[in-house]
């Protein structure tokens, strides 16, 4: 049998979910395309495609990853070390009181988030774009969890406000790298040449840049709003 992990990474902060769900590959099909020609009629390579078929068999804690998590590329798989855990009913057993606290501390910091986001004279509030300032009068007021079905209403109403915050963050960094860059492009000797590659400016603008990117990053995990937290298990 072949077993694997999937789980979550932030693309802007690199940090992988502590939660994955264990994956056991059912079948691989090859469906490679190859004696595909351009219209000139010459051969084009072959295009290699690998359609896999996986189950999901269990929730896994991650204890710790082999190789730096920090600096995975998108096409990289690490090796990790997890623990299965139990859905027995054993495991939640004597919990009620712990799973009841839970739910209201879920629900309070909810409330405290929704009640600073809705409010249009918070500095929290002008961080939003402006095409989601309207709608985020919209959050659901959910003061109690009556049920699984108002949990999961919650989890994914917090996750679209996470992703459009950080959605916004970017595009406002972005903003400024996109600024920095062509001040420096046009300052340079020779004609600008558009859109205007990091790689070709100078190393120090290059560091500032990083340095930049690598700020905002921590910046957005401090707001405790990244969506691989365990909250969102």
């Amino acid at each position: 049998r072949c077993l694997f992990c999937v789980t979550l990474r932030a693309r802007d902060t690199n940090r992988l979910a502590s939660v994955g769900t264990l994956m056991r590959l059912i079948d691989t099909e090859d469906r490679s395309i190859s004696g595909a020609r351009t219209w000139p009629g010459d051969i084009l390579p072959t295009l290699n495609r690998v359609v896999v078929t996986c189950q999901a068999v269990g929730i896994v804690d991650i204890v710790n990853v082999e190789k730096n998590g920090h600096n995975l590329a998108e096409s990289e798989y690490s090796i990790a070390n997890v623990r299965l855990r139990s859905f027995t009913n054993e495991a939640t057993k004597g919990k009620t009181e712990e799973m009841d606290s839970i739910t209201n501390q879920i629900v309070t910091d909810y409330q405290k988030v929704r009640s600073t986001y809705i409010n249009s004279q918070s500095l929290a509030s002008n961080e939003l774009p402006k095409f989601a300032r309207k709608a985020v009068h919209e959050l659901p007021d959910l003061a109690t969890l009556n049920d699984e079905l108002d949990y999961w209403k919650l989890v994914d109403t917090w996750q679209v406000l996470c992703n459009t915050i950080r959605q916004a963050k970017q595009t406002q960094l972005q903003g400024v790298i996109n600024e920095i860059s062509v001040q420096v492009a046009m300052e340079a000797k020779g004609p600008l040449e558009l859109p205007v590659k990091r790689r070709n400016l100078p190393e120090n603008v290059q560091k500032q840049l990083e340095e930049m990117e690598q700020s905002a990053a921590a910046d957005y995990v401090e707001l405790g709003m990244e969506p691989i937290l365990d909250f969102q298990e």
